[in-house]
């Protein structure tokens, strides 16, 4: 059993880094939150010392949700070309093949996530005047870099989830990309509703915990800073479970 995951794996690895897509898709949203870093460092004056989250904001906003999308197309991509019904065939235990994929992804978001998160930092610091680059330590962004590591291990997860669900790359980048990007924004400004619908926006939750200042306002939370984190990944857990089922009751 488990040189047979270690092979899963391990087929996952060289099939996600054999492609050039994803490779292309982290380096551009790497370049996004490079830009929104040296932007937000440039605007920023004063004597304040800029935190690591602002100045790697575009991680968390723009560059995992990309990472998210790449993740759900090493799925949705066997679906459209039908290599997935070989890899059923060559390991019939689909849950494990699904595991497989979500663990790569996983990796893969963590460590490209990371990198953002460090050049973002330097591209702040290179960019913001002394006293506001003071609050670009190494510990601090360290700090951060363990957070965002952890909610792109999360988000990939989601995304092999979302895609083993939906099997198509339209529908699946779509989910993906308007639920932390446009929906939960909306939702969690309602004017009357959102102290009471924002508590229980997931990605509104994530970002609590990142402590990234993005299109939600203060939500009055039922449950602290790790518990924020705790109720994201249960949404996660939920989604990836539903995902299983359903890629072991369908046909290939």
């Amino acid at each position: 059993m488990i040189r047979t995951a270690a092979r899963a794996v391990d087929a996952e690895r060289i099939k996600l880094l054999t492609l050039r897509s994803p490779l292309w898709a982290a380096a551009a949203a790497a370049v996004l939150s490079f830009a929104l870093a040296a932007l937000q460092a440039s605007v920023s004056y004063g004597y304040a010392a800029m935190p690591v989250s602002t100045a790697a904001m575009g991680v968390a906003v723009f560059g995992v949700p990309v990472l998210m999308v790449v993740a759900a197309m090493t799925v949705t991509g066997e679906y459209r070309s039908g290599l997935i019904a070989t890899t059923f065939m060559a390991i019939p235990r689909r849950t494990l093949v699904v595991c497989a994929k979500a663990v790569v992804a996983a990796a893969f978001s963590v460590v490209a996530s990371a990198v953002m998160v460090f050049g973002s930092v330097m591209v702040a610091r290179a960019a913001a005047a002394p006293g506001v680059a003071a609050g670009l330590t190494v510990s601090a962004t360290m700090r951060f870099a363990a957070a965002i590591a952890v909610y792109a291990a999360l988000t990939a997860v989601l995304g092999v989830g979302v895609a083993v669900l939906l099997r198509h790359t339209a529908g699946a980048v779509t989910v993906l990309l308007l639920w932390p990007l446009l929906i939960e924004p909306l939702l969690g400004n309602l004017p009357g509703r959102s102290v009471e619908i924002g508590p229980y926006l997931p990605f509104a939750n994530v970002f609590r915990f990142l402590d990234v200042q993005w299109l939600f306002p203060e939500y009055p939370m039922h449950w602290g800073t790790l518990g924020s984190l705790g109720y994201f990944a249960a949404v996660v857990g939920v989604v990836f479970a539903a995902g299983l089922v359903m890629v072991n009751r369908r046909d290939a």
